[in-house]
């Protein structure tokens, strides 16, 4: 009998804890909800990168599609910019690079400039990238898993 209450006791406290967890919310999920309202996605570039386990183009790909889907390119190019600086050679670096000097060229102009743009694109690698998995949402789970791009 004791047993049983201690079961019981414990999935109930797994419960709260998981009702708990979702309410609150990852550090990244609350800084990209504060990325939507002021498009100012300094703390969400600070919480990806206080995440040692995380990986840096697949966290930067599923918020850059986020922002580029609801046409908030502005504040996508700001993401691509901090991906580019962390990691230019991962081939969804150039996959978003790629698609924003063809979609926005006047905003990737503007917002990062012809010295960056030169700097970090790659066209070896940004040859290859097609929308794919990484980019065009194809189902990988992630970037390193992703076949169009190789």
């Amino acid at each position: 009998m004791d047993f049983h209450y201690v079961l019981i006791g414990v999935i109930v406290l797994v419960i709260i804890w998981l009702i708990i967890s979702a309410i609150s919310g990852s550090p990244k999920s609350k800084a990209f909800k504060v990325v939507r309202q002021t498009h100012d996605p300094s703390g969400l570039i600070a919480a990806i990168d206080a995440d040692k386990t995380s990986d840096i183009p697949t966290e930067y790909n599923a918020y850059i599609k986020t922002l580029w889907d609801a046409y908030d390119r502005e504040t996508a190019t700001k993401l691509i910019q901090a991906l580019l600086e962390r990691n230019d050679t991962a081939p969804i670096s150039q996959f978003w690079l790629k698609t924003l000097l063809e979609v926005e060229p006047e905003l990737a102009r503007t917002l990062l400039g012809e010295a960056f743009i030169t700097s970090h694109y790659k066209e070896g690698i940004a040859a290859k990238c097609g929308g794919g998995c990484c980019g065009g949402g194809g189902g990988a789970k992630s970037c390193k898993s992703c076949k169009s791009c190789k």
